[in-house]
């Protein structure tokens, strides 16, 4: 089996001002899912700001639009009040379905690989062996 190395993919490819960039966007996009939550002035900008923060923190590795299509999917399908209102949700919340909707990994048995150079024949075999020295009989088998 060959092994391979490992791809850095997804926010830890970002340059550190691609990652500031994309964590001030998420940012942004909670600060307006929140902003309907927000009823009142009487949030301090402090706590605003600790939670923007921690929805940063959880959504960094997700792209924005999963992201935007997790929020359209809270929107449709997430909890509410007996009334009908939509909880707040949380960033975990917004991050489960995500999760939810990537694709599954799933293990590549060793025949699934793509083999890069063609199979030796037996012939093929038998030829190298006599031509580095080695007798090989009329049964396949390898004598010295």
């Amino acid at each position: 089996m060959t092994k391979q190395l490992a791809v850095m993919t997804g926010f830890n490819a970002l340059s550190p001002q691609q990652q500031e960039a994309h964590r001030e966007k998420i940012g942004v996009r909670a600060q307006a899912i929140l902003g309907q939550f927000w009823r009142d002035d009487a949030t301090p900008d402090a706590v605003q700001a600790l939670e923007l923060e921690g929805w940063m923190d959880v959504l960094e590795n997700c792209s924005h639009s999963e992201i935007r299509k997790a929020w359209a999917t809270y929107q449709r399908t997430g909890p509410r009040t007996q009334s009908g209102k939509l909880y707040k949700p949380d960033a975990g919340a917004l991050y489960r379905i995500i999760h939810a909707a990537r694709p599954k990994p799933r293990v590549v048995s060793q025949q699934e690989q793509e083999w890069t150079e063609p199979r030796v024949t037996a012939e093929a075999a038998q030829d190298i062996l006599k031509s580095v020295g080695f007798k090989v009989n009329k049964f396949g088998g390898v004598g010295e």
